[in-house]
């Protein structure tokens, strides 16, 4: 009865939806018949707009109107009778001389570069961040789904009439958000959002939050939308670079006059850029207004408005739409990722999409992000709790009433908002939305979650020379199991060494605000000689893991450990760990040490582990601390300290490891990389807890039966157990160039790679059995990658030169396979 009485309400108002005329058109060129991107189209002196980059419009109608006027600089303009009759307009505009005096600077140089110069130097007086001390405002954000065809189709055959026409009639996603925001000269900008709500959801969806559709400024250096950066049109130092300018008209906005100035990317093949309209002040040369396009693999069009206030002779934003439609299809438009259609405009090809693909997403679907500022406040006592996360939820911010959203909403929330709810909540029941979310989230961190427990996908199958197929089982405890307590553990059967390895665990959330956690595990299983992993260190997923297959040395341990998990800030998090072991080398191995010969030992040890993040973006929720944007450089270190005489343990010794990852990322898509790492053991340790240097080449003499999978970290043609260090440090320089576009889904990236490693061994004679040589000459290997050939498969070559260069050509060489599964 209540579906019934919606829809009678529906069909009632249906006549007020076309009060008003809707017409579109292409504007062109007479002459070449291309479209005139960005020409004035209007029907009164407040009604208009600009044509796409297309060349297209659509304008609303008033009652009142009945001329249609278009022009365009160097074109003769056209004034178009309009009758009810007609909706659709093919106009051609004949070109002209013109030139306009009031802008032309020089008739040897393009007036709008000079405009464009003034505007950028005059951004540390226009630029809200560089002018104030500090601001603070409140927005409005409704981010919708929807179909362009706003038509409705009422199916009155149909017993079920009711239900579909209000699925057919709601949005497709629709979601609101009212934050404040807050900005001082010694704090980051801030959102705090205090109030969300996601249509048809029961709980809030935080992931619109990560996508950062709606940038506020057009004054950065690079200009970022949807997750991706684009030349900014007023960059400091490439904007001339980047694009072409011109002058379009003169105008006035809000009873100031500004310039009218066209930009498009100079070269769209190699740098990501934007097509449209910057309106700068005459005056100030700030921006008031400007609109952009793209289309590409996504269609983007972009509007910025902005409030010109007197006393501050300062433009500020007051509103930003986006929209984004579906362009060639090699990009994901999407809340949840594409493989979930809820949410979806366009979905890329790819495994997971393949895997877990609930559909596809209805024809003729865009996405719109509006965004209005309002309760603006300037140079402001500005009091926010110190945080690393740029957008904070508050904990009662999904928890608001009906008359909350209806006091603090700036936009009209539509009849067919309403039915959102109920056609979103119809979806997410017949698709099994919710389930597909929560798998997709669980396989981008290596899980597949069923009911309580997430199955690890690294757990099922492995293989390496020892063991043979490591098959085997292990996961973890969800939140539906627990949200303070956890267990984990694995079980693990190697098909060639007939063993069983295992762990069993369990952990405690002590705080769940600072997520602070104390774990317990107990686990007997294998582990690579001399290798060093990090406490804090990041544990990447790899269907295809690197180097596994290839180790040929391990040692056996039991251990039992105590883990405490204390994040300071989101940027900053530290963890300490108290274990002891037994540890049994699989090796023909004896160390020698204060008269004492040890072929199986105990290690009791205590470690203290860090992870550095100062430039990464968080968004922090009543749920977790999530990161959404990566920065860099980061910073990861460890210090181990093994006891004698505590914990059974045998050996005393200290031990120091410290890595920084730092990548640099261009808008011509090229990246280069720099990892350095450091390590140094003193004291009396086992060969088993010393330094290898990432090693991963077989110890095979032909070529071609080397061939394996390279690692990103890895010395490709240093052998392994060749060299092992007590101190050493390493280099790792690698730099992509933008990728091949050989078709659309043929995409190749070459990388140069070249690694260089420095190190020694104080002791060599105190471990027995087993020969090795130290770094002390240096280390040396450079060669190329070639990724995504196909299907995430590439080719990797490299070559071993300086002192330890070896006799012949294949000895030095390495050819190896390359995959990077990009889900």
């Amino acid at each position: 009865m209540r579906i019934f009485i919606i829809l009678v309400l529906f069909i009632i108002s249906s006549p007020s939806l076309f009060a008003q005329q809707l017409i579109s058109g292409i504007v062109t060129d007479a002459k070449t018949k291309d479209p005139l991107a960005f020409a004035n189209v209007s029907s009164s002196e407040s009604n208009g707009t600009l044509t796409n980059i297309n060349g297209s419009f659509t304008l609303t109608l008033g009652v009142t109107d009945s001329i249609l006027k278009v022009s365009y600089i160097g074109y003769q303009t056209r004034s178009i009778d309009l009758s009810k009759d007609k909706k659709e307009f093919q106009i051609e505009l004949a070109p002209k001389a013109q030139i306009l005096e009031t802008v032309l600077i020089s008739s040897k140089e393009n007036p709008a570069n000079k405009i464009i110069q003034k505007a950028i130097q005059n951004k540390k007086l226009n630029d809200p961040t560089k002018v104030l001390d500090s601001y603070k405002y409140k927005s409005y954000n409704k981010f919708l789904i929807d179909n362009l065809d706003q038509s409705v189709k009422v199916e009155t055959d149909s017993s079920n009439i009711a239900i579909n026409e209000v699925v057919n009639v709601g949005r497709a996603y629709l979601s609101e958000k009212v934050s404040s925001h807050v900005f001082s000269k010694s704090l980051d900008p801030r959102e705090i959002v205090e109030g969300i709500k996601t249509a048809g959801f029961r709980d809030p969806v935080y992931d619109v939050l990560a996508l950062k559709v709606e940038p506020l400024s057009l004054y950065g250096e690079n200009y970022t939308i949807y997750k991706t950066d684009y030349a900014a049109p007023l960059d400091n130092h490439e904007a001339f670079e980047n694009y072409n300018y011109k002058i379009l008209d003169t105008l006035t906005n809000q009873e100031r006059p500004a310039y009218l100035i066209y930009f498009k990317p100079k070269r769209e093949r190699v740098v990501a850029g934007l097509e449209g309209v910057l309106y700068i002040d005459t005056t100030s040369y700030a921006i008031q207004k400007a609109t952009a396009q793209l289309a590409g693999s996504v269609k983007l069009k972009i509007v910025h408005e902005y409030n010109y206030y007197e006393n501050k002779d300062l433009w500020f934003p007051s509103s930003q739409l986006v929209t984004i439609q579906p362009g060639s299809g090699e990009k994901d438009i999407s809340v949840f990722g594409g493989s979930i259609s809820l949410g979806s405009v366009q979905q890329k090809k790819s495994i997971l999409n393949s895997v877990l693909g609930s559909g596809t997403p209805q024809e003729g679907l865009y996405l719109e992000s509006k965004t209005i500022n309002y309760d603006l406040e300037f140079n402001v006592p500005v009091n926010v709790k110190n945080s690393d996360a740029s957008i904070l939820v508050l904990e009662n911010a999904g928890e608001h009433s009906v008359n909350y959203w209806a006091a603090n909403r700036k936009l009209p929330f539509t009849f067919k908002d309403e039915l959102t709810a109920m056609k979103v909540d119809s979806i997410i029941q017949f698709n099994n939305i919710e389930r597909k979310i929560e798998v997709k989230k669980g396989i981008s961190n290596g899980y597949y979650p069923v009911g309580l427990w997430d199955f690890s996908l690294k757990r099922f199958i492995k293989y390496n020379n020892l063991q043979g197929f490591r098959l085997g089982v292990g996961g973890k405890t969800n939140n539906k199991f627990s949200e303070r307590f956890s267990l984990n553990g694995f079980f693990i059967y190697g098909t060639k060494d007939g063993n069983v390895k295992f762990n069993a665990g369990a952990g405690l959330v002590l705080d769940k605000n600072s997520g602070t956690e104390l774990s317990f595990n107990y686990t007997d299983d294998l582990n690579e000689v001399a290798s060093f992993s990090y406490l804090r260190g990041t544990e990447a997923f790899y269907l295809l893991q690197p180097r596994y297959g290839n180790i040929n040395e391990f040692y056996r341990y039991k251990k039992f450990q105590i883990n405490l998990q204390h994040p300071f800030s989101p940027r900053f998090r530290s963890e300490v760990e108290l274990s002891t072991a037994r540890i049994n080398p699989i090796i023909d191995y004896t160390y020698s040490s204060g008269g004492d010969y040890f072929e199986d030992y105990q290690i009791a040890e205590a470690k203290l582990g860090f992870s550095w993040k100062p430039f990464s973006n968080y968004v922090s929720t009543p749920e977790k601390v999530q990161e959404v944007r990566t920065g860099y450089p980061q910073f990861t270190a460890q210090i181990d300290k093994g006891f004698s005489k505590f914990l059974e343990g045998d050996f005393d010794y200290i031990k120091f490891g410290f890595k920084m990852d730092y990548k640099i990322f261009r808008l011509d898509q090229s990246i280069s990389e720099i990892i350095l790492e450091g390590n140094y053991i003193n004291g009396n340790f086992p060969i088993t807890h010393a330094f290898n240097a990432y090693p991963n080449n077989p110890n095979k003499e032909e070529i071609i039966s080397r061939v394996s999978i390279a690692g990103k970290m890895a010395f490709e043609t240093m052998y392994f157990t060749e060299f092992y260090s007590d101190r050493q440090i390493s280099l790792h320089l690698r730099h992509q160039l933008r990728p091949i576009n050989i078709t659309d889904k043929i995409q190749p990236e070459l990388v140069f790679v070249s690694s260089h490693a420095l190190g020694d061994f104080k002791d060599q004679s105190a471990h027995k059995n087993i020969q090795f040589n130290t770094l002390n000459k240096g280390y040396s290997e450079s060669g190329i990658e070639i990724n995504q050939i196909f299907a995430g498969f590439g080719l990797s070559f490299a070559y071993r030169y300086g002192a330890y260069h070896l006799p012949t050509f294949k000895e030095n060489f390495s050819f190896k396979a390359t995959f990077i599964l990009k889900i």
